[in-house]
């Protein structure tokens, strides 16, 4: 019985510790990249995917070569020591509309994914927000699913409880659009390219 309580306890210090470990890990690799998104943007590596896979690289400042019609997903891509870290993918490229999707993700060295962001903002014109903020945060602790929290924000970054008064009746709605957002079905770079379907770099 001894020994099966310390194999039990030695197992439980062996998860925690791995789930610090990638939590320290996507923490220095977001301080990286939001230290490059602030202060040296000129690093950030721009590109748009065609309907037909292709990946081609842009100056942020010009305009696409091709048409709108044919570009179908926008990325920003940061790399530390020559290695992609993240990745932030985008199809909301033309700044218009009602509603703006975007994904982050985060990677380690080797190309193992750490974590996500999902970022959908749509509008919502209620008692319970004008706007709504989801994020779905996500870390990859080594399971069969990615860890999830999902929150919900309103147009002034104001954290929404759904289950407040103002805010039951846009609560379906609001989870429709969260389960909407695209599955992360993979967990690493390599697998992350075969999921967008991305041919090669031009």
């Amino acid at each position: 019985m001894k020994n099966l309580i310390a194999f039990i306890l030695s197992f439980s210090c062996v998860i925690v510790f791995s789930q610090r470990n990638i939590d320290l890990k996507l923490t220095e690799a977001e301080k990286y990249t939001n230290e490059i998104i602030e202060n040296n943007s000129e690093k950030i590596l721009h590109y748009y995917k065609l309907n037909n896979g292709i990946l081609k690289k842009i100056n942020p400042n010009n305009d696409y070569e091709d048409d709108d019609s044919e570009i179908m997903m926008s990325y920003k891509i940061i790399k530390r020591n020559n290695k992609i870290i993240y990745i932030s993918k985008s199809d909301s490229f033309w700044g218009m509309g009602d509603w703006n999707s975007s994904q982050d993700f985060y990677f380690d060295e080797k190309g193992v994914l750490l974590g996500a962001v999902k970022k959908e903002d749509w509008f919502l014109e209620n008692k319970c927000a004008r706007q709504i903020k989801y994020r779905g945060i996500y870390r990859n602790y080594g399971k069969l699913k990615l860890n999830r929290v999902d929150k919900f924000y309103n147009e002034n970054d104001k954290e929404i409880n759904l289950d407040s008064p103002s805010c039951k009746k846009s609560k379906n709605e609001a989870l429709e659009n969260a389960e909407a957002t695209d599955k992360i079905n993979f967990r690493d770079l390599e697998n992350f390219m075969k999921a967008e379907k991305i041919k090669y770099y031009k």
